[in-house]
This record gives structure tokens, sequence and C-alpha cells, in this order.
């Protein structure tokens, strides 16, 4: 009996799993402790305009590199790669780009922020599609959605910034930045439980 309800609890988890599995806590831990700085710091910092710009783009950078390694690392059929590849060669380029041209100043405003709030909305975009795609085959549920729909969410805030109403968006992408930062906390503390929890059943 306890088994049974065991291989059920498993087959509902894999149902309502928030991120793609095999996920190492601490991944998101640091991924959670990047955003809610972020968020902090749009807060604190709103006339920074420049600086929110570079940070954005360099976390963007680097949850591309992550991801494109672990396109790699899992295997999943070739069409779903090739939209998870595609999704991190635009993190990739756009995140390059913009921290590039923090050094080499190369670009006037507001292009920065344009290629920026792009390269955010078509991240989610595509991660959006690739969802929509691999869902059945990679057992996706609704959770899996929260990453390209803050991503994309990112992107429409990052272009209404360039409105009359900027300062109110820019607070709002603090704010989304500090509840993604916090759900990326819990979500960490639930793969770290997960992870010691079967640790506890394959001790003898």
């Amino acid at each position: 009996m306890n088994e049974q309800t065991s291989e059920m609890a498993k087959s509902m988890l894999s149902q309502v799993r928030p991120w793609r599995q095999g996920m190492a806590w601490w991944v998101v831990l640091i991924e959670g402790l990047i955003v809610l700085g972020i968020g902090i710091y749009v807060l604190t910092q709103p006339v920074a305009g420049a600086q929110i710009v570079v940070l954005l783009a360099a976390f963007l950078l680097i949850i591309s590199v992550e991801r494109a390694i672990n396109g790699f690392r899992e295997i999943i059929p070739p069409a779903i790669l090739a939209e998870r590849m595609f999704r991190a060669g635009i993190g990739l380029t756009v995140g390059l780009i913009i921290v590039f041209n923090n050094w080499q100043n190369f670009m006037n405003p507001p292009a920065p922020v344009v290629i920026l709030s792009l390269g955010w909305l078509l991240t989610g975009a595509v991660g959006i599609w690739e969802w929509v795609t691999g869902r059945q085959d990679l057992g996706l549920g609704l959770g899996a959605l929260i990453i390209p729909a803050i991503s994309a969410l990112f992107g429409l805030l990052m272009l209404g910034s360039r409105l009359a109403l900027g300062g109110v968006v820019l607070q709002a992408i603090g704010i989304l930045a500090v509840v993604a930062g916090v759900a990326l906390f819990g979500y960490s503390y639930w793969l770290y439980r997960q992870a010691a929890n079967r640790a506890a059943i394959s001790t003898p």
C-alpha cells in the first residue's frame, strides 16, 4: 500500500513540477538571489536606468548559458532541442550585446533598452512555444510556463518603461523581480526537501 501511494505521489509531482526535472536546488537558489537582488536594486535606485539594463542583460546572459548547457545534457526530442537552443541563442546574443556595449558604448539610448526588451520578450515567446510543442513529450505541467511568462512580461514592461509612465513601469519591474525571486527561493527549498527525502529513502 505504501509503495502504491509513493508511486501515485511521484506521478502527481511529475505533472505539476514547475521547471525541468532534475534541476539542482542550489541552481534555483542562485537564480533566486540574482533576481531578488535585481528587484531590490530597481526599487531602491529608480533613476539608475543604464545600470538596471546591464543587470537584466547580465542575468539573461547567465540563464541563457545555463539553458544551453542543460539543453545538451538532457535527452529531449530534436525539434524541442532546436527551440530551446534558439531561445538560449537569443538570450546569449542580446546579453552579450548589452554587456559589451556597457564597456564600449557603441549604442546610443534608447537602443540598449529596446534590444534588451525584445530579447526578454522573444525568449519568453519561444519558451511558451516550447511548452506548447513539448509539454506532452517532456511531461511539463502548467508551472513550466512561469519562467517564459515572466520573461515575456519583463520584455513588455521594459518596452513600456520608455513611455510617459516609465517610472511606474520601472517600479512594476522591481516588484515583479522581487516576487519572482521569492518564488524561486520557495521552489529551491522544495527541491532541497525532495532531494533530502530521496536520500533518506535510498539510505539502508
